[in-house]
């Protein structure tokens, strides 16, 4: 085995093991995660990335709480949807804008089999909400209100029209959510959730930022 196969088998063989820490609640580090992504991706991790302790919380909450299909808004490369896979029994749908994150998210899946996640290159315009009964969100519509200079790149368009719309369009849709929809967003979303939900702080404490609602 050359040097570099055998590079190769290593890193194969840590990263499934942390699939396995993962899986068994063991602590896993965002840095060991974020590995599994190419560097340029990984220096994101700390501004736009679900930290692992808070996307396993926002995974557990769903499935306390009945949600069997949770799409991830603004899903990056899917570390929320990925984790949630590992840690719970949910269907995991993602939709992202970026396609260069879409294809580092998808090559993970494959080359991992990670199950019951699809990631959906897109906008709020390709996503059917009335298919699913749980909404992560990670202040997905924020970078709209940065400087260009902030932007993880300049692929895609972004203002702050664009971010209110989108912002919009969510409220409406959970407006029309069915009974029993569950929301976890981590550090909010821009929006107000619409009457019709129960704050549920209790079930969140202990996690800055984190918020549950359970439409009655």
């Amino acid at each position: 085995m050359t040097a570099r196969a055998s590079g190769s088998t290593s890193r194969n063989e840590a990263r499934r093991a942390l699939f396995a820490d993962l899986a068994a609640g063991r602590v896993v580090s965002d840095i060991a995660f974020d590995r599994l992504y190419p560097e340029r991706i990984r220096k994101l991790s700390d501004r736009y990335w679900t930290p692992v302790d808070v996307a396993r919380r926002a995974a557990e909450l769903f499935a306390k709480h009945g949600a069997r299909r949770v799409l991830d808004i603004g899903a990056g490369m899917g570390k929320f949807c990925v984790i949630a896979a590992i840690t719970t029994d949910l269907e995991l749908s993602g939709v992202e804008h970026r396609e260069n994150l879409v294809a580092a998210g998808r090559e993970v899946l494959a080359t991992y089999a990670i199950p019951r996640v699809t990631l959906i290159h897109g906008t709020l315009d390709d996503v059917d909400f009335d298919a699913y009964d749980g909404f992560y969100l990670f202040n997905p519509f924020e970078e709209g209100t940065f400087s260009p200079s902030e932007w993880v790149d300049r692929t895609v368009p972004l203002s702050e029209e664009r971010a209110a719309g989108d912002v919009a369009r969510v409220e409406a849709a959970l407006a029309r959510a069915r009974r029993g929809a569950c929301v976890v967003t981590f550090h909010g979303f821009g929006g107000t959730i619409p009457k019709g939900f129960t704050h549920l702080p209790e079930e969140t404490r202990g996690i800055p930022f984190l918020r549950l609602w359970v439409k009655d």
